[in-house]
């Protein structure tokens, strides 16, 4: 155990401020997040409880959610462009967060006018996209060395803190929704969290390494059009990350509705739907450390290198058993039998391993293969890819709303199909990554 401690002491004094900036943000996020499905349902879409409208509720209901996450993360190009060309990380974040603590002030004051909802909703939407791919890419700014193994290791402790602020949000926010004070309280004490991350990050000013567009540039003088030139194979791997987003993200909407139709009780307990949620974070938290200090040295040692293009493989593939398991629950449901929720925690399981395969490594790949000067902004590609993804399951379920060419696609055959598009994904990525000889590199250690 020494050993491991031992790496920590190198990490640059500005890492706690804005890894603990992240978690207060995350617990905003999410801890919204994990109630906005239903609270949309019961709230505006369905209020009466009317079986017949129902259907059309839910598929309502999950496309303003990936619209919304989608907006989120479309406009964290925005933010990347800002932080690399104009306003620089610091001042990127520092501007639009207050823009956040706003938009979280909306929905808890306005959670009966549908209107102003929305807008608070898209006031997220702008602060998230300005903080997100720039605290991401902060991270990798402290350190001296942009090659310091590290930097993988601080990632690895930036995304368990984002979990940890998931973790607490999504246990919590659901008990608070049905409370007496309801969606107000619900909302608000997320927005609370928002307002103590931008407080926590001013904190760490004088210990932040605060890189300016000229600064930046001025290590960097690679031309623009070169340095395009010098990303396009990262662009070729995000390409196949989109698909990933549209089933990943389900989870936290189709995923929420399928557990409502299923036994809640586990470990003796009688959960909220919504606070299913929480099995993922949990997850992150045990896994983060296992697969970093157990299974990925272990597959050193036994020869099998873990690199980046291979982790996102595994990852996607995952995914891919994952919603098999998923579209067999719902045949289950829609055969009349209550299967327990131990069911789609088996999912869970398989959908956190695909997730530190992908998603973790996506971060790190993202930050080590981006020009000096390009940080902010590829990094926001790789959230770009989310926004694709969100965009398209919004399409679907717009589709099933309105009686069009998706409409025929319900219940298990709505999982299948996207089950048979992560797998015809997942071929076309290995064809390419071999095909095209993309650049791997190794991410252990």
């Amino acid at each position: 155990m020494a050993g491991i401690f031992d790496r920590f002491k190198h990490f640059p004094k500005a890492a706690p401020y804005i890894v603990v900036t992240e978690t207060a943000e995350r617990f905003s996020y999410y801890g919204m997040r994990a109630i906005l499905p239903t609270f949309l349902i019961i709230q505006f879409f369905n209020p009466t409880h009317n079986p017949a409208l129902q259907l059309g509720a839910e598929a309502h209901s999950n496309s303003v959610c990936h619209l919304f996450n989608a907006l989120v993360y479309l406009l964290s190009i925005v933010g990347g462009l800002l932080a690399d060309y104009l306003l620089g990380r610091y001042w990127t974040i520092l501007c639009l967060a207050v823009v956040y603590c706003l938009g979280h002030l909306f929905l808890a004051l306005f959670d009966t006018n549908y209107t102003l909802f929305l807008t608070g909703l898209m006031l997220i939407c702008i602060g998230a996209g300005g903080v997100k791919p720039n605290v991401s890419v902060m991270v990798g700014d402290q350190f001296e060395n942009q090659s310091d193994a590290n930097i993988a290791k601080l990632y690895d402790i930036f995304y368990f803190g984002i979990n940890l602020g998931a973790f607490f949000s999504m246990l919590i926010t659901p008990i608070l929704v049905h409370s007496r004070y309801g969606a107000p309280l619900a909302f608000g004490v997320p927005g609370i969290l928002m307002f103590i991350a931008l407080v926590i990050f001013i904190m760490g000013t004088k210990k932040y390494k605060i890189k300016m567009p000229k600064d930046t540039r001025r290590e960097d003088s690679t031309p623009f059009w070169e340095q395009l030139k010098s990303v396009w194979k990262v662009l070729v791997v995000f390409a196949f990350i989109p698909v990933y987003w549209a089933l990943y993200d389900q989870n936290g909407s189709e995923w929420v509705i399928q557990a409502g139709s299923m036994d809640l009780n586990f470990l003796g307990i009688t959960w909220l739907q919504e606070q299913i949620q929480v099995v993922n974070a949990v997850l992150i938290l045990v896994m983060i450390p296992l697969f970093s200090f157990g299974i990925y040295p272990l597959l050193e040692s036994v020869g099998i290198k873990v690199t980046a293009l291979r982790k996102i493989g595994w990852g996607l593939t995952t995914l891919v058993i994952t919603f098999c398991l998923v579209s067999w629950i719902q045949m289950q449901i829609d055969a009349h039998i209550k299967l327990n929720i131990a069911w789609q925690i088996l999912a869970y399981i398989l959908l956190t391993v695909s997730e530190i395969l992908v998603s973790i490594t996506g971060l790190e790949y993202a930050f080590s293969q981006a020009p000096k000067s390009m940080k902010s902004t590829i990094m926001a590609i790789f959230f770009l890819t989310v926004f694709v993804g969100n965009i398209f399951v919004s399409y679907v379920n717009n589709s099933i709303e309105g009686h069009g060419f998706f409409s025929q696609f319900t219940g298990a055959s709505y999982f299948w199909l996207f089950t048979g598009i992560m797998a015809a994904n997942t071929v076309l990525y290995y064809a390419a990554i071999y095909g095209l000889k993309i650049r791997d590199t190794e991410t252990h250690g």
